[in-house]
């Protein structure tokens, strides 16, 4: 062990024992001249007089388990200094009396990063929420095309809130699901079928979707706008519409 390693540790562990330096040095045989300077630093003893203060100290060393004893306490004695420079480090930052901007500046750095951190993620969070609502959107006009197709009017239904509202093409506004409901099973009854129902544009807010897009019943084509609204079930039901021929 070197200086001024050792002259720390050989106090450490004298005033681990109560001993003073004058005790250390009559239980050693050493001058208390010797003891102090040593512990101080002021000399680098030799290995007889290092294992001997040692062993009046009960701190076995120079065996196999000593070794690894020394170098744990190294280590934490390291990791203590190191701890005790960082937080007087940081209590530094904060006396902006001095190199004010820049105390300023590198305090700023981690509150900026941890606020692009959160933008990011919720960033990254409403672009997958908004793939999946609209991957759900293109899945519900597949099921109403089929739904329409074989006259399932009462699934149909579903996919409108009770008190919806719809206008067709040259046609008064229905309210009600089952007003829409019937509305539908007299165009099926006029053999109307849809071949095509596809979205063109979908805006989303938090409970709010409109989607814009256009059907296709054979030679006929128009276009629709369909407003929807979360749910409590988190399902997206139609609250109004309008189609064009």
């Amino acid at each position: 062990m070197k200086q001024p390693d050792l002259g720390k540790k050989i106090t450490e562990l004298r005033l681990a024992k109560g001993l003073t330096q004058a005790e250390l040095a009559q239980k050693c045989h050493l001058s208390l001249r010797t003891i102090q300077r040593i512990e101080s630093a002021e000399v680098t003893p030799r290995s007889y007089t290092v294992k001997l203060i040692f062993q009046c100290l009960d701190y076995q060393i120079y065996d196999s388990f000593g070794k690894f004893t020394y170098r744990l306490d190294r280590l934490a004695y390291r990791i203590r200094t190191g701890l005790g420079q960082f937080y007087k480090n940081v209590l530094d930052l904060f006396n902006l009396k001095t190199h004010t901007m820049r105390k300023i500046t590198i305090l700023s750095l981690p509150v900026i990063a941890t606020i692009l951190l959160f933008l990011f993620i919720g960033t990254e969070s409403k672009a997958q929420n908004r793939d999946k609502i609209i991957a759900r959107i293109a899945t519900q006009n597949t099921q109403f095309s089929e739904w329409f197709n074989t006259g399932q009017f009462d699934s149909l239904g579903m996919v409108y809130l009770q008190n919806a509202c719809m206008i067709p093409s040259n046609y008064r506004e229905i309210h009600g699901r089952e007003n829409i409901k019937g509305y539908y099973s007299f165009l099926y009854a006029s053999g109307f079928r849809f071949t095509e129902i596809t979205s063109k544009a979908i805006i989303i807010t938090d409970s709010i979707l409109v989607d814009r897009g256009v059907w296709k019943a054979g030679q006929m084509t128009g276009t629709y706008l369909t407003q929807l609204r979360l749910c409590k079930d988190g399902k997206w039901y139609i609250e109004n519409e309008m189609s064009n021929e």
